[in-house]
């Protein structure tokens, strides 16, 4: 057999397991590898920071699947870690590839620039291992193969990142190319079929007894691995649905049988609370109970009630089984829809009610915002949105059918959204699936990853951006009094940013400043605006003290304990 570069090996497998694009930033330990990367047919998508190419591979690994970045060893990788950290915490299986110098230079004993000067190559790599869930660094070429499919299978199986360090030298050391003839499975393999069906049979036996039954959709046990499953069982249960907050963007929002976003006293509407509380059946799909998915641990639930799927295991009542969502959701399916009486349930919801009308105040106020903007999106929209006052507030926008989104619900690192956003659109330009980012963000979020927007022009993303203008930290102003000078920051031109990220764009990116409703409604309405194939960005000027009725009503429960 032909002998390929450890370098080529470790890219090919990225690209047999359909991964399209690497994201990075250059550093000289990582260059010799680097020029690898396109001559393999893989599209290389530089970053303005590591941090912003992490969370890009996030973006881009939620749609796709899996995701790579590319980084140089010490400040490089360092840099790259918040990214990381949320991957890790929201299941998001990331690939951490780190450029380390030569093993002979790492046994000369000389002291390198980017160590930190002790003459020591682990430290690294060990920070990164409560990160990750498999790492490695490449010294020998007789076991480069074995262990880069070792860190792929672990990062696949567990749906977290994973971490390979390799050198310049041992990326062009050589291996046989036969061991690329051993696929590797993209997907959790099944558990014991015993252990699915008794699953699948409890479950339906628990749904012929209930009276009230619901389902929930939350976005744990790594969501995109079953999140094709979740219209077709709507279908075949015929019960009410909820999302949460980290499940929101999942689920078809059309659909007769959905009643909005489950949060504890922080759920839109809010009498989503009563039907949650009432019902005597929960079919659980990736149950994650944060303090942001649960309104601040306002839920109040009976456990019992709870059938809990997750990634490894099926909780139902007391009873753990070894059975995994991915697959018992299909057989699921298939039993509830030849199952003569759950089959015939007929029962329609009612539809979740919106007020569109123009606030009397004519100020963009946060709950006509979010009503507003279900009118706005489109079926093939690609909706991110950031942490804080935007991720809560988008409970109440409800998405159209073919409109696919998320949010950082857990792990909450500010910024997230621009970046995340760049990778997912790359991603969904190579599917062709969705047509139009619209990114939701803080003015306070932006401000830390706004280099994010050069990603967006340079790459050809017809993207809109929503700025939310309150002045600084909204959020933060609830849990900490609404004067805290450290809640201020800087006023920036928001309209304007697009123009000073893309100078040389042609057809000309697009800003616009709103200060009212009118004016905002009427933007919205604007064929042109709405059309537009440039990136847009839309500064909204809004009442610092205002906040979603979800917040408002998470922070009046607990206040009040």
């Amino acid at each position: 057999m032909p002998e390929i570069l450890i370098g080529e090996y470790l890219f090919l497998r990225l690209k047999q397991l359909g991964i399209e694009t690497v994201f990075g930033v250059p550093g000289d330990f990582e260059l010799a590898l680097l020029d690898l990367i396109e001559p393999l047919g893989l599209s290389w998508v530089g970053a303005p920071n590591e941090l912003i190419g992490a969370y890009a591979a996030d973006g881009y690994a939620r749609l796709n699947g899996l995701g790579a970045l590319v980084t140089t060893f010490g400040p490089g990788e360092l840099s790259a870690l918040c990214g990381i950290g949320g991957s890790y915490c929201e299941s998001v299986p990331v690939l951490h590839i780190v450029g380390y110098p030569t093993i002979p230079a790492q046994k000369s004993g000389k002291i390198l620039h980017h160590t930190l000067g002790d003459g020591k190559f682990d430290h690294y790599q060990r920070i990164s291992s409560e990160l990750c869930c498999a790492t490695t660094v490449l010294d020998d070429p007789t076991t480069a193969a074995a262990e880069i499919d070792s860190v792929v299978n672990a990062m696949i199986f567990h749906s977290k990142p994973g971490y390979i360090g390799i050198s310049e030298d041992i990326a062009y050391a050589k291996v046989s190319s036969e061991y690329l003839g051993t696929k590797l499975a993209r997907c959790l393999p099944p558990s014991a079929p015993e252990s699915e069906a008794a699953v699948t049979t409890e479950i339906v036996s628990q749904l012929e007894l209930a009276k009230s039954p619901i389902l929930i959709v939350d976005g744990g046990a790594a969501r995109a691995s079953w999140a094709e499953h979740v219209d077709p069982l709507i279908q075949a249960l015929k019960i009410p649905f909820l999302v949460t907050g980290l499940g929101k963007g999942v689920a078809d929002e059309m659909s007769p049988y959905y009643q909005g976003c489950y949060a504890g006293e922080g759920s839109w509407p809010r009498s989503v609370t009563g039907l949650v509380q009432e019902a005597d059946c929960i079919l659980w799909l990736g149950n994650y109970p944060s303090d942001f998915n649960t309104g601040i641990f306002t839920e109040k639930l009976d456990q019992c009630t709870i059938i809990d799927l997750q990634r490894f295991f099926v909780n139902i009542g007391a009873t753990k089984y070894d059975a995994r969502i991915n697959h018992v959701l299909p057989k699921l399916i298939s039993a509830l829809s030849s199952h003569y009486p759950l089959a015939q349930r007929t029962k329609q919801n009612p539809q979740v009610d919106q007020q569109l009308s123009l606030p009397a105040s004519n100020k963009i106020e946060q709950d006509w915002l979010w009503s507003r903007l279900t009118s706005y999106l489109r079926p093939g929209d690609l909706v991110i949105t950031e942490t804080g006052t935007a991720q809560v507030g988008t409970t109440a926008t409800r998405f159209p059918s073919g409109c696919h989104g998320w949010t950082q619900s857990v792990y909450g690192s500010i910024g997230y959204a621009a970046g995340a956003a760049a990778g997912a659109a790359i991603a969904a330009k190579e599917t062709g699936k969705y047509k139009r980012l619209v990114l939701v963000t803080g003015e306070g979020s932006l401000q830390l990853t706004v280099q994010a927007f050069s990603m967006l022009t340079r790459y050809g993303i017809v993207s809109v951006v929503f700025a939310l203008n309150n002045s600084g930290y909204t959020i933060e102003r609830y849990f900490r009094g609404w004067d805290a000078k450290y809640n201020d920051i800087p006023m920036w031109d928001y309209a304007a940013l697009f123009k000073a990220f893309a100078p040389d764009v042609e057809p000309r990116v697009k800003g616009y400043k709103v200060t009212t409703a009118e004016e905002l409604d009427e933007l919205l309405s604007d064929g042109e605006f709405c059309d537009s194939v440039v990136p847009q960005c839309v500064d909204m000027i809004m009442d610092p003290k205002d906040a979603p009725e979800a917040m408002r009503a998470v922070f009046e429960e607990k206040n009040a304990m």
